[in-house]
């Protein structure tokens, strides 16, 4: 099920603001939104809403963009984000102003579907879970399913075998694995109780004094 876009308010950053250590400090987040012109505004943000909007992005990571005081919402997509969460989390986020006929190059998830149980002894591996794609914004798809159900031992899905759409070209390694099944190694979980064999020497050595005293 695709993800549907929400709305993400913000406001223009007055001329003269605070610093952007003391606006995080305040709940705010600075932003910056690159234009269709590549012109580029300085907006701003609470934390709480910057949060709210990053967890409901759509599948191509955009949201309607509604500036206070503005008409119209703009589409967008999150190109950036600082976060560092030892040092307050969120720092600053990058949006980019993008329409349905734009042509973009974006990472797409790939998804494993018609995977039963793995049989006994292997497994499903995907070493990666997304390709970069490049086309319209309105040809990209949110993700791409992938039919694993006939992938057989030794066997794998290249990012060269994904179908794609009309207009829509493969920028990531066409030799990139996606899928590939493996027989897993065989692990032993009996307890090693083999003990090496005592020779005759080690035993003498080893003879208790009761059995020393018996023998005189």
């Amino acid at each position: 099920m695709e993800k549907t876009m929400s709305t993400f308010l913000a406001q223009r950053r007055p001329e003269k603001t605070l610093k952007p250590h003391q606006m995080r400090r305040d709940g705010i987040i600075p932003m910056a939104l690159i234009s269709r012109e590549h012109g580029t505004s300085l907006l701003q943000a609470k934390r709480i809403d910057v949060q709210h909007a990053l967890r409901h992005l759509d599948g191509h990571g955009r949201i309607d963009l509604e500036i206070d005081g503005e008409k119209g919402k703009k589409k967008v997509i999150v190109k950036h984000v600082e976060n560092v969460p030892l040092h307050g989390g969120i720092l600053t986020v990058t949006l980019q102003e993008v329409g349905d006929k734009d042509v973009m190059k974006l990472d797409v998830t790939v998804i494993a579907i018609n995977h039963g149980e793995d049989d006994q002894g292997t497994v499903l591996t995907q070493p990666t879970n997304q390709v970069r794609l490049q086309g319209k914004m309105s040809d990209l798809p949110a993700h791409i399913e992938v039919d694993v159900s006939h992938l057989e031992v030794g066997h794998h899905i290249n990012a060269s075998d994904l179908e794609l759409p009309d207009g829509v070209k493969l920028i990531s390694s066409p030799d990139a694995t996606l899928f590939s099944m493996q027989v897993l190694k065989a692990v032993s979980l009996e307890p090693d109780t083999a003990t090496e064999p005592v020779d005759g020497a080690a035993a003498a050595a080893e003879a208790t004094p009761a059995e020393e005293a018996k023998e005189e």
